[in-house]
């Protein structure tokens, strides 16, 4: 053999082996390691949707392909219990998202994702919520949509619409009357009826609408124009004023958002500033007190005006002192005022006993809180249109709440979302 040939045949088995040695260490070597950097929410109830963001959930798309959603190979735990994730998007080259849902016998821990054979967990917990529902409550659904509601003595609902822009009257059969409509793009929200049948909104930007009994449409105060100014009628200003909500003595007490203040309307149309100055969360007397985002506003029988105020219930008492009723940080639990936490609050209203319901839109359930400071789930659970006993039942995103002269509730949803009933027997 010559010595050329028996080279060549060294080197082609030699090339041979490690084509086969590289095959076979390709084939054992997992792939990139899952990397979990955050997820959202961090909190929720067994079904609650959670979207766990990071890499390598599943190989990385081509850009062009776009977001997905992707088929899900991974494993996602919560706790060590096996959550449903059945698709895996990817926002950009790095970030790739999954939708999982809390698993039914989850408890609180960390969240693990198993991809190309590596395990990786998140390094924060997850805390498994179990919320305190009241016993006897069923949510229904009645015709109709809107902001905010109203109700009037007779059982009529009042209804703030934004598309298209108008206020309408629902009666008990259900028909609809339309009592005003903008032309001009002006949007009404905030909405209160009095005994007389005269019907108040506030409308978003500055000002607020009157419609008496007999349907004529007056400004009972602001004007196009927003600002920040005390006065009578046309002199006053506001800035997104949003819920209201009236006194036995036909007083208006109005959520002035973007003023951070609690302002109040006589009959005749003067305007001061009740409590609340720059933005911020301080307890104190009048312009000296603090509110982070007004967004409604209920009274009880002595003029204490409660507040939702981001994750807080405030309280203003009519010298305009202001405390802390309930809420501090974003999130959901229920107990003690102490304790609770809730998460982005909208709608408020109070019975005659003294209980504030009110919405809690993030989490996407109504609460109440009694004059002895227990919080407790009325109903709700995770996000969707379905009525049955308050545990099961489910909403969208809640803004507005009413209560009829029988205690019944009436609920407004976003984006159109219809009208729900609640009653607790």
């Amino acid at each position: 053999m010559k010595k050329s040939d028996f080279s060549f045949k060294v080197e082609f088995s030699i090339t041979v082996i490690l084509f086969i040695f590289a095959a076979c260490s390709k084939n054992n070597n997992p792939g990139p390691s899952p990397v979990i950097t955050s997820f959202y929410l961090t909190y929720g109830i067994i079904g609650s949707p959670v979207t766990i963001i990071g890499d390598h959930f599943i190989p990385t798309v081509p850009t062009e392909k776009g977001k997905g959603p992707f088929p899900n190979t991974s494993i996602v735990t919560f706790n060590g219990t096996v959550a449903e994730a059945e698709y895996v998007y990817q926002d950009s080259i790095g970030i790739q998202h999954i939708n999982a849902k809390v698993p039914a016998g989850a408890t609180s821990g960390k969240i693990t994702i198993t991809a190309n054979g590596i395990t990786v967990s998140s390094l924060d917990d997850f805390n498994v919520i179990v919320p305190i529902y009241l016993p006897n409550v069923e949510v229904t659904t009645v015709p109709g949509w809107g902001e905010d509601v109203a109700v009037d003595g007779e059982g009529s609902l009042y209804v703030t619409h934004t598309e298209p822009s108008e206020i309408v009257k629902i009666t008990p059969d259900g028909n609809l009357h339309t009592l005003w409509s903008s032309t001009t793009g002006e949007i009404p929200y905030g909405i209160a009826v009095d005994a007389k049948g005269n019907v108040f909104a506030t409308v978003l930007g500055s000002y607020i609408l009157k419609i008496d009994a007999g349907g004529k449409v007056t400004t009972l105060a602001g004007s196009a124009e927003s600002g920040d100014v005390d006065g009578q009628g046309a002199i006053a200003r506001f800035n997104f004023p949003f819920g209201i909500a009236l006194d036995k003595d036909g007083n208006l007490y109005v959520a002035d958002d973007f003023n951070y203040k609690i302002r109040k309307i006589t009959p005749d149309g003067i305007v001061s500033t009740l409590a609340g100055s720059t933005g911020g969360y301080k307890d104190g007397a009048g312009t000296n007190a603090q509110f982070g985002g007004v967004t409604d506003v209920a009274l009880d029988g002595e003029g204490n005006v409660y507040v939702t105020d981001g994750n807080r219930i405030r309280k203003v008492t009519s010298a305009g002192q202001v405390s802390t009723v309930a809420g501090s940080t974003p999130g959901y639990l229920d107990g003690t005022t102490a304790n609770a936490r809730f998460n982005g609050l909208s709608g408020i209203v109070i019975d005659a006993a003294g209980n504030l319901y009110v919405c809690d839109p993030e989490n996407y359930v109504v609460r109440r809180i009694t004059p002895d400071g227990t919080v407790a789930t009325v109903a709700g659970s995770i996000p969707g249109n379905v009525d049955g006993p308050g545990s099961s039942a489910q909403f969208d995103y809640l803004l507005g709440i009413t209560m009829n002269a029988g205690g019944a509730f009436y609920l407004t949803q976003s984006d159109g979302g219809p009208i729900r009933k609640i009653v607790i027997h």
